[in-house]
């Protein structure tokens, strides 16, 4: 009689604080899951900014050391251009060096340079999202530097530092060019998944051609 009467007596939960109890861990939960995205983003967001400042500015260093050693002239001939603009409807530029001293750029020559075998014409051009390198003798079809290009512009100025790119591919006005101004938009090369992927961003250098007064 005894133990049925404390069978009785225990006490047990309802349906109802059943469901209440679900959902406030169900409300906890979500809260916690939320944060938890919250932060994943921002990290895939920090990620791929940095991923794509990183591409932008190994571009940039690049193409700015070649225009400022560009036109390497030991005859000090100045029978050629340091930098020449490609034609448009295309986009980027040739740059001379004249490595052999022959006062002439020699397409079809390699000079070994601080040990190193060089070519006397490098181009490069953009095509697409790429942009492609190519140096004479060197390099049998053009290069990859990079594929993750949004946009590039390429502005061409003189000495006085007046903007020739409307005529920069003439060779008239190839040899005065001086200073190339490189504006670049990329996305990272590699890239965290995640919702926010869609990373782009714009760098800008200025390179003075160094062998050219």
């Amino acid at each position: 009689m005894r133990l049925r009467h404390a069978l009785r007596s225990q006490a047990g939960y309802t349906v109802a604080e059943m469901l209440v109890a679900c959902a406030v861990i169900g409300m906890v939960l979500a809260g916690l899951l939320s944060l938890l995205m919250t932060g994943q983003q921002a990290f895939v967001l920090g990620s791929n900014r940095t991923e794509a400042l990183s591409t932008g500015r190994l571009v940039l260093f690049r193409l700015a050391e070649e225009v400022r050693t560009a036109g390497y002239d030991p005859r000090n001939t100045a029978s050629f251009a340091a930098i020449t603009a490609l034609a448009p409807p295309n986009v980027g530029f040739t740059i001379g060096n004249d490595w052999n001293a022959t006062g002439a750029i020699e397409t079809a020559q390699t000079t070994t340079v601080n040990g190193t075998l060089r070519g006397e014409q490098i181009t490069y051009t953009v095509v697409g999202t790429q942009l492609r390198r190519q140096e004479s003798v060197i390099d049998s079809s053009p290069v990859t530097v990079t594929n993750t290009l949004n946009t590039i512009t390429i502005t061409y100025l003189n000495a006085d530092d007046t903007d020739v790119t409307a005529t920069a591919h003439q060779a008239a006005t190839a040899p005065l060019i001086r200073t190339v101004v490189i504006t670049v938009t990329t996305n990272p090369d590699v890239q965290e998944s995640g919702t926010v992927t869609d990373v782009a961003l714009t760098s800008t250098i200025r390179a003075r051609v160094r062998n050219r007064t």
